[in-house]
């Protein structure tokens, strides 16, 4: 006879801000295990107030890890596709976790704290299949790593007023360093009263920050930051929103345009693989795949009428299937419908594609990425 408990389904998990997000009336579904506000007064509505004004996003289901040793850059350059050691203490970068193939087992924001010490920020799905890789990989490093998960809330707020809606629970001393601080730098900052990391970072395209604190702070400062509503036009953001800002940006997504079969060549993010480094896990793979060519890839993509994409569809190029889509939505700022495709490699930008919307194939048109004109820097 089977174990019940075997058999029983892992309750889903809950964020600091739960209650909070209930209280708001906000739609919940389950995420990655997690139960997730999904919008507020809804997505487009959303959508709009991160573009024009102000959006305040719990990210709590994210992972965090800290490295910490004599050792730690070395462990950095070894277990991540970018530049660790290019950091000076302060600053951070997108990286990757790579596979003996050189296939993403995650994306990642790596944060330089300390001489010895690093700050990692990992997708939600991926916390525990990512720090087994990283403690795996640490054993012949003279390093600490250490999961701090379940120790940080992460609160995001994006948006053109964003840095309006931080000048109000930032300590006075804090201020002059914030309001100069470098996109994806890092810093130690009193938030309502409590000593936060804060990052000029985000997953929306916008200028933001996103804040790591600790978990019994997150009430109080989410509470903080929605009361600046009256100057900064703060609102609450749910995931769909979310969606919908990253992929006018181009911002990736894990399992969508890239998992631990797809190299950062296909994935479109080369630019942050770092070839010249002596060694790191999945280098040759990816040397090899370079001199060779890659076989397909990422590429945006708008489409010419009808028709809304959806993740999985079929794409025709050339009148022959070339690929899927990767992402699709609506676009609210761009307008239209549009999203994400990896195809052959020998699509180009203005190349027409079909893209099979429900067994009818509908038009579509290669176009530069990002869709929309990021203001992040």
């Amino acid at each position: 006879m089977a174990n019940p408990a075997s058999d029983a389904t892992p309750p889903s998990l809950k964020t600091p801000l739960y209650n909070l997000h209930k209280a708001a009336g906000a739609r919940i579904v389950e995420f990655g295990g997690w139960l997730m506000p999904v919008s507020y007064a809804g997505v487009l509505a959303e959508h709009k107030a991160v573009r024009e004004q102000c959006g305040l996003f719990d990210v709590s289901h994210m992972g965090e890890v800290r490295v910490k040793g004599p050792q730690a850059e070395a462990f950095m350059q070894h277990v991540t596709m970018n530049d660790a050691s290019k950091l000076e203490p302060g600053q951070g970068q997108y990286s990757a976790l790579l596979n003996e193939a050189g296939g993403m087992i995650d994306d990642l924001i790596v944060y330089r704290l300390a001489a010895d010490e690093f700050f990692i920020c990992m997708n939600a799905s991926n916390r525990s299949k990512d720090f087994s890789w990283i403690s795996t990989q640490a054993k012949n490093f003279d390093v600490h790593v250490a999961n701090e998960s379940d120790l940080h809330a992460q609160l995001a707020v994006q948006g053109p007023t964003s840095l309006q809606a931080m000048r109000a629970v930032i300590a006075s001393e804090n201020l002059v360093a914030l309001e100069n601080l470098p996109y994806t730098n890092i810093m130690v900052a009193k938030a309502s009263g409590r000593e936060c990391l804060v990052a000029r970072t985000g997953y929306t395209g916008e200028h933001g920050y996103e804040i790591y604190l600790p978990a019994d702070h997150a009430e109080k400062l989410w509470t903080d930051l929605l009361a600046t509503s009256s100057k900064s036009g703060i609102v609450p953001v749910g995931l769909g929103a979310r969606d919908t800002l990253r992929l006018e940006a181009c911002y990736l997504l894990y399992g969508n345009e890239m998992n631990d079969q797809t190299t950062p060549l296909e994935a479109g993010v080369s630019w942050a693989v770092k070839l010249n480094k002596p060694e790191f896990i999945g280098k040759a793979p990816l040397v090899k795949q370079k001199a060779a060519g890659v076989q397909q890839k990422i590429v945006a993509f708008k489409m010419k009428g009808d028709g809304i994409p959806r993740h999985g569809m079929t794409v025709y190029w050339r009148g022959e299937p070339s690929g899927f889509v990767t992402s699709g939505s609506v676009l609210p700022t761009v307008g239209g419908a549009g999203g994400m495709a990896m195809v052959s490699a020998g699509v180009v930008e203005n190349d027409e594609l079909e893209v099979d919307v429900r067994g009818k194939r509908k038009l579509a048109s290669v176009v530069k990425r990002p869709l929309y004109s990021a203001k992040t820097k």
